[in-house]
């Protein structure tokens, strides 16, 4: 027993690096342009259960950028509109299952959770958008390790409208439901493996 023991303890390994990427970000029903792009950057750890699965816990700070966008028609009707761009700041913890496809290549899944941190405005025109301190997230993706250095991509899907109770309560003629959507891709470093 103490031996199956001690083999499992064995092939158990951790890993500590740090990450760098662009975000390509939309939000369903807000009148912005899609894909605008920002970035994330953080930590990422691993810790291994056998030669093919793993688990890899992350704390990123992240970036939504929204640029507002008119379509022509309604440029026709407001000419005098000035474009404005919000950034919204998270703290994205996700916790991902990794799975070894072969040597080097890895598929990721998990859940991801987003506290929100701030939102700053560009532009002339005073406005305020009103948005959830939290958001859940489902991500997938692939890694490609490099032994040390890592590539990813993955795709985030937010699971709850980022809108807040506060602003939909103020807008009854707009009772749309905001959700994000983001493409991160980016590279990495594994610091410490043990």
């Amino acid at each position: 027993m103490s031996t199956i023991v001690l083999n499992a303890q064995a092939q158990n390994k951790f890993s500590l690096g740090i990450k760098l990427g662009q975000n390509f970000s939309s939000v369903n029903n807000v009148n912005v342009d899609h894909n605008t792009a920002s970035f994330h950057i953080g930590a990422a750890a691993k810790i291994s259960f056998g030669s093919s699965f793993s688990i890899a816990p992350e704390v990123i700070l992240t970036q939504t950028k929204l640029e507002s966008n008119l379509s022509l028609s309604e440029l026709e009707v407001n000419s005098a509109f000035k474009p404005e761009t919000y950034h919204l700041n998270y703290l994205a913890i996700p916790i991902l299952a990794q799975y070894k496809v072969f040597k080097g290549l890895v598929i990721q899944a998990g859940p991801q959770y987003s506290i929100f941190l701030d939102q700053k405005k560009d532009g002339l025109e005073l406005a305020k958008l009103a948005f959830e301190t939290g958001e859940f997230a489902i991500v997938g993706g692939a890694k490609l390790d490099l032994n040390g250095f890592f590539l990813y991509g993955r795709y985030v899907i937010g699971m709850n409208n980022i809108r807040s109770a506060t602003e939909v309560g103020n807008n009854l003629v707009d009772q749309s439901t905001w959700k994000t959507r983001q493409w991160q891709l980016g590279v990495g470093l594994n610091l410490f493996n043990f």
